[in-house]
């Protein structure tokens, strides 16, 4: 028990380490960077840049969370922030594939 409490406080932590508060965001590109890139940009969590996910289901999974990702507040983004990132991931190109080496 203690171990899973452990090894799932070491998972959020650079989540938790890189949030700021709601209105001190500078632009989507910032919170994608800061908070969803971490996972979603390394294959931990699927990509989601590319897809053309409908921008208005994005909201709801960042506010509930999912099995595996942290839920943010509207203390840590507000709902005008939220607005413009789910606008900016489902309008934003796949990332490059990284060529193998």
């Amino acid at each position: 028990m203690i171990r899973e409490g452990l090894a799932l406080l070491l998972w959020t932590a650079p989540v938790a380490a890189t949030a700021q508060s709601a209105g001190q965001w500078h632009g989507p590109e910032q919170i994608w960077a800061a908070t969803c890139g971490y996972c979603h940009d390394e294959g931990v969590g699927p990509q989601l840049r590319g897809r053309k996910l409908p921008a208005a289901a994005i909201p709801p999974v960042v506010r509930q969370g999912l099995p595996g990702m942290p839920s943010f507040h509207p203390s840590e983004i507000d709902d005008k922030e939220l607005a413009a990132l789910a606008r900016w991931i489902a309008r934003s190109p796949a990332p490059p594939q990284e060529r193998a080496r």
